[in-house]
């Protein structure tokens, strides 16, 4: 919650514990979660997102949030939504109406459309590798103090994010985090069921959604999801997805042309 705003929350709110916190398990899962849990209790906010930026392959990677769908693990333009105004700008971005910023991510029922969000650049040598996005509850969360508590907060976990992905470079856009670093091409280990299902995976559908979509049963569809995981190295399917299309396993490989065979 934003210093501004009043409460028991806010005056309890300190800096140096929330770093610490962040820094508190070098993966980066919790990493990206303790920043998003820190920015919600900063700002009062439900509501909130985290991507990763990859300037090699001009996109940004949605690698976390809380309290809304933003189309979590999909790779956007540069120039899109919040995270798009912050990377262009290089500073943090104060939107008083999200729903009227171009290529938003949020659904147009949910409640944070209408309302003030804010996007803070996150960097490391030079580099936006970053960007935090929170959708506030009103504007007084936004005060000129409370965004500068927030940039704080942010910037202080750029070398946590940095850690966290040379540490566990499966999980993560690894190219995003290391400005400069070669890009290596693996070969997709996916059958091409798997290929089918990873495609469904990024779109964002339920097992029951894909099960219906490839004529399977979702004991099926798990099994496959499963087979994603392990091949990938990830304990989720949005980390699945995030090191899928980081490696460009996504849409690129032939498996994904034409009818798969078997299940």
């Amino acid at each position: 919650m934003s210093p501004h705003v009043s409460g028991s929350a806010a005056e309890a709110f300190r800096l140096d514990e929330a770093v610490a916190d962040v820094f508190g398990d070098l993966r980066m899962a919790p990493v990206l979660r303790r920043l998003l849990r820190h920015t919600g209790r900063l700002t009062g906010s439900v509501a909130g997102s985290v991507s990763l930026v990859d300037v090699s392959r001009g996109c940004y990677v949605k690698a976390a949030e809380f309290g809304v769908s933003c189309r979590l693990g999909s790779s956007f333009a540069l120039d899109e939504g919040a995270t798009g105004r912050a990377f262009g700008s290089r500073r943090p971005v104060l939107i008083p109406d999200y729903g009227q910023i171009r290529a938003g991510h949020l659904a147009a029922a949910h409640p944070a459309r209408r309302g003030p969000a804010a996007a803070i650049p996150i960097w490391w040598r030079g580099d936006v590798i970053a960007v935090n996005v929170v959708f506030a509850p009103s504007a007084s969360a936004l005060s000129p103090r409370g965004v500068d508590r927030l940039e704080a907060l942010s910037q202080a976990a750029a070398a946590a994010i940095v850690e966290s992905g040379r540490r566990d470079p499966r999980g993560v856009p690894v190219r995003a985090l290391l400005p400069g670093a070669p890009a290596v091409s693996v070969p997709a280990p996916f059958t091409p069921r798997e290929a089918q299902v990873l495609g469904l995976l990024r779109q964002g559908l339920t097992y029951r959604e894909m099960a219906g979509r490839l004529g399977l049963s979702t004991k099926t569809v798990d099994k496959h999801v499963a087979a994603i995981m392990r091949k990938t190295g990830t304990s989720n399917r949005t980390a699945a997805v995030v090191t899928a299309m980081d490696n460009g396993w996504v849409g690129n490989s032939p498996h994904t042309v034409g009818r798969a065979r078997g299940s």
